[in-house]
């Protein structure tokens, strides 16, 4: 379904967008509402995987809404940029550089719409990690 409508901080952001990836659009869906979906026009279509990003960055963070409208052109303008990469003729190390470059550059912009707050939140996140697959605690 398509709805429409560096340092420690980058890591935790990297974790924000990876580490959710079971959750369902639908929920989203439910929980924000559909009414921008529905009057959002074919140009402003935001890819499913952008939209799961951001919900997982607003769950974590409590993001405003006009803290999602700024970063969700980021996401859609990173994913675009690494979707050229990984269609392009470079080397699989070339690809793997340049998509890591373009992530820690997306992530500068991201940041830089955080709160000082959600900075806060997200480096005491990064000290106190909560338990999950990846990382089953002490």
């Amino acid at each position: 379904m398509v709805l429409r409508r560096k340092g420690l901080i980058e890591r935790e952001v990297c974790c924000l967008i990876g580490g959710m990836k079971l959750i369902s659009i639908s929920l989203f869906a439910l929980l924000s509402g559909l009414a921008w979906a529905e009057t959002a026009t074919p140009s402003t279509t935001v890819p499913a995987e952008v939209v799961q990003n951001l919900m997982v960055m607003t769950t974590r963070l409590n993001l405003t809404l006009t803290q999602q409208d700024r970063i969700r052109p980021i996401l859609v303008e990173e994913l675009r940029q690494k979707q050229l990469i990984e269609k392009s003729t470079l080397s699989d190390q070339q690809k793997f550089d340049k998509v890591g470059t373009n992530h820690r550059a997306a992530l500068q912009k991201i940041k830089a719409v955080f709160t000082p707050a959600q900075l806060a939140q997200i480096e005491d996140e990064m000290d106190h990690p909560a338990a999950s697959s990846t990382n089953p605690g002490k």
